[in-house]
C-alpha cells in the first residue's frame, strides 16, 4: 500500500479510533525481523504524528489534541501494551511514540500515561516507560521532567499509597530501577544555596524498596530491553551511585530529629453483657528521616555486595568510579569550614558511610572506571580512620 492509500484509509476513522488503526500500521512498517528501511521509519513517523498525536492535519497545518482526546488517546496506548504480548514490538513502538517529534506535547501524555500506570500498578506500561527512561538516559531533561511528574502526583499528595507504591518493586523492577536512578538526580545537593531534600513520602518507598530487595538496583541492568534489529541499546545506569551519594551527604543535610510515633484512634468494641469499651492500639514507631538514611545505606551496602558472583568490573560493572567519589566536593566544602574536622561527628559520620561503600564496592568487583582516580580523590579527603584503611588496602591491590 502506497503512502498516499494508507493515509486515505486512515483519515476515514474519527479519533480515537483513527490512532488505534495507526498503532497497527506503525507495528507492520516497523516490527519485524529486520530493521526498517528509512522510507518505512519516516511513513511510521509522519503517520504517528497525523493520526495518533494529531499534530498536523493533511494540508500540514499545526494542530493538537484537546484534554479529553487526550485522555482517549491514553486509553488507546494503554490498551495496545497491554495487549501486545512481543517486548520488542511494544518497545519499538513506545520508543516511537515518545523517541522524539514534539517533545514537549508528548512529554505531557507520556507524563500523565506514566503517572496512570504507576496508579494501577500496570506493569506492560511500567516496564515500557522503564525502557524509556533507559534509552533516553536517566539523567536526560526529559527523563528527570518525568520522573518529576510522577513524584508530584504520588508523593507530594494526601492521597499518597505506599502500599501500592511498595508493590511496584516486584511488578515492574526495571522501571523502578530506572526511576531510582533517576531520582537520585534531582535532590540532595544544593541549588542557589538552597538545600533540595527529597520528599520523606519518597525516602521511605526507596527506603522500602531497596532495603527489601537486594537485586532490585541491578534490575535495569540484569534485564537488558529487548528492542528492534539495528537499534542501540543504552547501558543501564543503576541508582548505586546516586544512593551512595544520598546515604554519604545525609548527616551534613539532615538534622537529628526527635523520634517520631503513629498512633492509630482507639477501636470501640463491645464485651457481652457490658458497656462498648475502648481498646487502645500498640504505637507503630515512624523511622525519622535520620533514621531513613540509615537503613537506606544498610540497604545500599547489601546491594553491593549481592554484585559479587553476577560479574564485576568492566563496562557492565554497577558503579562508575568517578559517581562513587561524587561526594567528595561537598564533603571537602565543609570541612573548610571546621577548625577541627576530624572531631567533627557529622562529617565523621558521613566518611564513614563513604568508606563503608566504597569497601564494599571494591572488595565485591563492581566498581569500573579510574579506580586509581577514585583513591585519590577519597585520600585527599579529611582525615578518618577507615577511609585511610580503606585507600591504604586498595592502593596496594592496583
Amino acid at each position: 500500500m502506497s503512502m498516499s492509500d494508507l493515509k486515505h484509509s486512515l483519515r476515514k476513522y474519527e479519533f480515537p479510533q483513527c490512532a488505534k488503526e495507526a498503532l497497527l500500521r506503525i507495528e507492520q512498517l516497523l516490527a519485524g525481523r529486520a530493521a526498517p528501511n528509512s522510507k518505512q521509519v519516516d511513513v511510521a513517523m509522519e503517520i504517528i504524528s497525523e493520526f495518533i498525536f494529531c499534530e498536523s492535519t493533511r494540508r500540514g497545518e499545526r494542530r493538537g489534541l484537546n484534554p479529553l482526546q487526550e485522555l482517549q488517546l491514553i486509553d488507546v496506548i494503554c490498551e495496545y501494551l497491554s495487549s501486545c504480548t512481543n517486548e520488542t514490538t511494544k518497545n519499538t513502538i513506545f520508543l516511537s511514540l515518545f523517541g522524539g517529534g514534539d517533545t514537549q506535547k508528548r512529554l505531557k501524555i507520556l507524563s500523565i500515561l506514566a503517572s496512570m500506570a504507576v496508579s494501577a500498578s500496570s506493569t506492560p506500561v511500567l516496564l515500557a516507560v522503564g525502557v524509556w527512561l533507559q534509552q533516553m538516559g536517566c539523567s536526560s531533561p526529559p527523563s528527570l521532567q518525568l520522573v518529576e511528574n510522577i513524584i508530584r502526583d504520588h508523593f507530594h499528595l494526601n492521597t499518597f499509597n505506599q502500599t501500592a507504591l511498595k508493590s511496584l518493586a516486584s511488578s515492574a523492577p526495571q522501571f523502578v530501577a530506572n526511576f531510582i536512578t533517576a531520582v537520585t538526580e534531582l535532590y540532595m545537593q544544593e541549588v542557589n544555596g538552597v538545600r533540595k531534600l527529597p520528599p520523606k513520602n519518597l525516602l521511605e518507598v526507596i527506603t522500602s524498596w531497596v532495603y527489601s530487595n537486594p537485586t532490585l538496583c541491578l534490575s535495569a541492568q540484569n534485564n537488558p530491553p529487548q528492542l528492534p534489529p539495528g537499534s542501540i541499546p543504552m547501558a543501564a545506569v543503576t541508582p548505586l551511585a546516586g544512593l551512595v551519594h544520598w546515604c554519604t551527604l545525609a548527616p551534613l543535610y539532615i538534622d537529628t530529629d526527635s523520634e517520631m510515633v503513629e498512633v492509630s484512634p482507639p477501636k470501640k468494641i463491645k464485651i457481652e453483657g457490658e458497656n462498648l469499651a475502648l481498646i487502645k492500639p500498640v504505637p507503630t514507631k515512624v523511622l525519622t528521616e535520620s533514621e531513613l538514611y540509615i537503613k537506606l545505606h544498610l540497604g545500599v551496602l547489601h546491594s553491593l555486595r549481592g554484585r559479587r558472583g553476577l560479574g564485576g568490573g568492566g563496562a557492565g560493572g554497577a558503579v562508575h568510579a568517578a559517581a562513587l567519589a561524587a561526594p567528595a566536593p561537598a564533603l571537602q566544602a565543609h570541612a573548610a569550614g571546621q577548625a577541627r574536622p576530624q572531631s567533627d561527628a557529622k562529617l565523621q559520620d558521613c566518611l564513614d558511610r563513604l568508606g563503608q561503600a566504597v569497601q564494599v564496592a571494591l572488595s565485591s568487583d563492581c566498581v569500573y572506571g579510574n579506580i586509581n582516580h577514585l583513591l585519590a580523590t577519597l585520600d585527599s579527603l579529611p582525615e578518618n580512620r577507615l577511609l585511610r584503611i580503606v585507600v591504604q588496602a586498595h592502593r596496594s591491590l592496583c
